[in-house]
């Protein structure tokens, strides 16, 4: 481990420990699933998606910085669907005609978000003089297609924003609700199954993997240029379907796990560690990265996807079970909490913004002591925490009214 890793790991654990809320023994937190606690979770999770897009780059990978964060961010986005799919529902439930201006309320204000990050990201490349052409900028700033390549989120999760809505809407569906939304989430798995990381009508074997294959080629036959093009569209929304059973059955989840509490904790940690192992496994030995077409490709990324799909719902399941016991609260990750969506979407420009600080003509940049690594660090944390309460702010005062 680095010195760089060693501080990031003992900066989270000081800001974690401060205003932790531990249950006295043989007792539990009554409040674990309360707004303020899963707000201060959605707070710790966006950290860990910033830090989890840190050690993807370059250098980080060289230098081993911050590696435990490398290939789990899907973990991480699976807990904000989990607490999405537990507010709604929980609020469905205690609130009077909690669907009554649903659409309004609760989708347009992520909508206008979304054409505001447009406009952000249009900005920022013609500033930094992006060429795309005119068919590309159309699609772009029609939303149709991604800006922003982390934007993906806002079109996955108003898609299951709207299958609550009209499920809980049809007092016949209620009962059906679980699977129907269980069979929603699979069906975008095997698009993307289907689709690749590439457009699937490319089918020349091995296309991608030539030297110059992408020279020439139009934008939309590249890599992830349209939806579903890419796991990270995929593997973690079944944490939304998650969040909805844990509300639903809240009273008797609870109940089970207050009686043989430290058995039943270790029976979650000890299956967290295995299907982390099998996940690692697969992600190694087996891959979603199969761009070759026939069948071997599909059977590998229907394995992988569905590995991750038991992966997210554990590691939500263990993080609740978690939560019984140790609740992180305080100021710091509410307040990253309260803007934890900003801070995803503004996290593109940031991390291409500073690139030049570790990345030169594509390659790492090293520098005595990894100092621009350090440096690269506090820039795109502190770019993203302004630009988040800028852009939280901006969305706020657009959906002024909305809510109501």
């Amino acid at each position: 481990m680095n010195y760089i890793s060693a501080a990031v790991y003992v900066l989270i654990a000081v800001s974690m420990a401060i205003g932790i809320r531990i249950a006295p023994r043989k007792k539990l937190n009554q409040d674990y699933l309360s707004l303020d606690a899963m707000t201060c979770l959605k707070g710790v999770m966006a950290l860990f998606v910033l830090l989890h897009h840190l050690a993807q780059k370059k250098l980080f990978q060289e230098t081993n910085t911050i590696p435990i964060f490398e290939q789990i961010g899907f973990l991480f986005v699976g807990v904000f669907f989990m607490c999405s799919g537990y507010g709604l529902y929980k609020s469905f439930k205690t609130k009077a005609n909690y669907l009554d201006g649903f659409l309004k309320r609760r989708i347009l204000p992520i909508v206008i978000a979304y054409y505001v990050m447009i406009i952000i990201y249009a900005v920022y490349h013609i500033l930094t003089g992006s060429k795309f052409t005119t068919a590309e900028w159309i699609l772009k700033l029609s939303g149709l297609v991604l800006i922003n390549t982390q934007g993906w989120f806002v079109p996955v999760i108003i898609l299951m924003y709207l299958s609550f809505y009209f499920i809980f809407k049809n007092e016949k569906l209620h009962k059906y609700a679980i699977p129907v939304l269980l069979a929603i989430t699979l069906i975008q798995g095997l698009l993307f199954c289907v689709l690749n990381h590439f457009p699937w009508y490319v089918d020349e074997m091995g296309w991608w993997m030539k030297e110059g294959a992408f020279n020439n080629l139009p934008w939309w036959r590249g890599f992830c240029a349209l939806p579903y093009e890419g796991e990270w569209w995929v593997n973690s929304t079944i944490g939304f379907t998650a969040g909805i059973m844990l509300a639903k059955h809240e009273k008797s989840f609870t109940e089970w796990f207050s009686k043989h509490f430290a058995i039943k904790f270790l029976a979650a940690l000890v299956s967290l560690i295995l299907i982390t192992i099998l996940g690692f496994y697969c992600m190694w030995n087996i891959s979603y990265w199969t761009e070759f077409g026939g069948n071997l490709g599909f059977t590998n990324k229907l394995i992988c996807y569905a590995v991750q799909c038991v992966q997210v719902v554990l590691t939500d399941l263990f993080i609740v079970v978690l939560m019984l016991k140790v609740c992180v609260q305080n100021k710091f990750y509410t307040f990253l909490g309260k803007r934890s969506l900003e801070m995803y979407l503004m996290q593109e420009i940031a991390l291409f913004g500073w690139l030049f600080l570790i990345e030169q003509d594509r390659k790492p940049l090293f520098q005595p002591n990894n100092w621009n690594v350090v440096l690269y660090i506090v820039a795109v944390s502190l770019t993203v925490s302004f630009s988040a309460t800028v852009y939280n702010l901006v969305n706020r005062t657009l959906s002024r009214g909305l809510k109501k």
